[in-house]
């Protein structure tokens, strides 16, 4: 796992020891470049000072005359080391490694330092040349003065080499040494900089199934304040599906409790019976129990299929009236046993719903199923398709006794029945309905049948549009 302390310290240093480096190597150039131009100065300047000073007196008859070359001493110093110590009352160390020499225009040596060679330290053409003269670069400046006397002053380089040295010296020891301050500050600021990161992940790691509370994130970094928001936007909604496990399952047992007693008494009344009557009434509630608690279950998973967590539903164009004669098929054998009288209008189509063609027929199940139960014998149940610019219409109608105006909301609720239908039932028929036309963004209204005189469920689709 990658640790971001690590990555950012890491990245972090690298940048600036890199960055340094750069700045050092140009700064390291750039030093280089001044001290061999200073050097170039000072040779130069060397040059035409004793130009100035024997020009004269070297071009007159009593010095050419001669018959060596003037030699100049030149002052010697045995300190050896770097800065200071080269630095004497008498003069500068590097003194021991400047020459000079004065030459005529016949090529004749007439005044030298007793630091040069015999021989030229260059060829004679103005300006600055490297010689190699005993195994040594040298560096030399030529001048020729207005008396034809041609002047050269040089020096090892090895001076400058020294001075490139200790200006690498200068650039690369306080780098060196900066890079494990930079390391220890980095990590110091990166680390002081994540704790409002390591608290936050703190506290999600106290977290239990059952503390679902928001993260407070008011103390969080800007950076992941959203990322906070949405950890308590997860936990919220997560807390509500848990919330509404809970309350189902509670629910769930509760209705699972009453139909499992009564056919456990019927159970053990089927087997202490005594006489053929008794086991075929007996066997007769056993088998509806069965059948009450196999459609509550049935239902139950229905429900567990409408939850907000499931899986997500690709909608498509769906031939709404084909699902209907599907249904209306499955439904006839309870209705011919009811003797409930079951009519089918439509028009001519397919009479499209954007939608899933599985849960549209969970609704239109659990519709005709409810009109079906509460319709007494004898009595009839129409479904009808109506369409009305773009947006379609179902409606059931039967003529059963009705919900009164004042509870027509409630019957929506989970587990909710109505006292005195004299009909069994889970009460999760119009729940699962409601669920499946709010995920269709469907509307569904009851009212009183005009026709029919019991209820009428109408549900209003939008129209399909060009996204199914």
């Amino acid at each position: 796992m990658t640790s971001l302390r690590r990555v950012l310290v890491v990245s972090l240093c690298s940048v600036i020891v890199l960055v340094s480096a750069v700045s050092a190597g140009f700064s390291y150039r750039d030093g280089v470049i001044e001290a061999n131009e200073l050097f170039d100065a000072k040779l130069a300047h060397s040059a035409r000072v004793l130009m100035g000073l024997v020009d004269d007196a070297l071009a007159g008859d009593d010095i050419a005359s001669r018959a060596g070359p003037l030699l100049i001493n030149v002052w010697k110093s045995s300190r050896e080391g770097r800065g200071d110590e080269l630095v004497s009352p008498q003069g500068h160390a590097y003194e021991t490694k400047l020459a000079f020499q004065v030459w005529d225009d016949q090529h004749r040596l007439r005044l030298r330092s007793d630091s040069s060679p015999d021989q030229a330290l260059a060829a004679f053409h103005p300006g600055f040349s490297e010689p190699q003269i005993g195994g040594e670069r040298w560096r030399v400046f030529t001048l020729r003065s207005p008396a034809g006397l041609w002047y050269q002053s040089g020096e090892v380089h090895a001076i400058r080499d020294e001075m490139a040295e200790d200006i690498a010296r200068g650039t690369l020891v306080p780098l060196l040494i900066e890079v494990p301050l930079v390391v220890l500050m980095v990590w110091l600021i990166v680390s002081w900089g994540l704790r409002a990161l390591a608290r936050v992940t703190h506290d999600i790691q106290q977290r239990t199934v059952d503390r679902l509370a928001p993260i407070d994130a008011a103390r969080a970094p800007r950076e992941i304040a959203s990322t906070v928001h949405a950890v308590n936007h997860l936990m919220a909604r997560l807390d509500a599906a848990l919330s509404r496990e809970r309350r189902f399952t509670a629910d769930a047992a509760h209705e699972l409790r009453t139909p499992l007693a009564a056919l456990q008494v019927h159970a053990e009344n089927l087997q202490h019976a005594s006489s053929p009557e008794q086991r075929r009434e007996s066997s007769a509630f056993v088998q509806q129990g069965i059948a009450r608690l196999s459609r509550l279950v049935e239902q139950l998973l229905e429900l567990s299929r409408l939850d907000p967590g499931a899986a997500p539903r690709e909608f498509a164009s769906v031939s709404l009236a084909a699902v209907v004669k599907q249904v209306l098929e499955e439904q006839a054998v309870a209705s011919v046993a009811r003797d409930v009288e079951l009519a089918y209008e439509a028009p001519q189509g397919a009479v499209p719903v954007c939608g899933d063609e599985l849960l549209l027929g969970l609704l239109v199940r659990n519709l005709v199923d409810n009109a079906v139960r509460y319709t007494p014998a004898g009595g009839h149940v129409l479904i009808r398709l109506g369409s009305d610019r773009g947006a379609t219409e179902l409606v059931v109608e039967d003529s059963g006794p009705g919900i009164d105006t004042e509870a027509r909301e409630r019957v929506f609720a989970r587990f909710h029945r109505e006292l005195g239908t004299g009909q069994p039932g889970s009460g999760l028929g119009l729940s699962i309905v409601r669920q499946v036309a709010e995920i269709h963004r469907a509307i569904v209204t009851l009212d009183r049948s005009p026709d029919l005189g019991g209820l009428r469920v109408r549900v209003h689709f939008r129209s399909p549009g060009s996204g199914c």
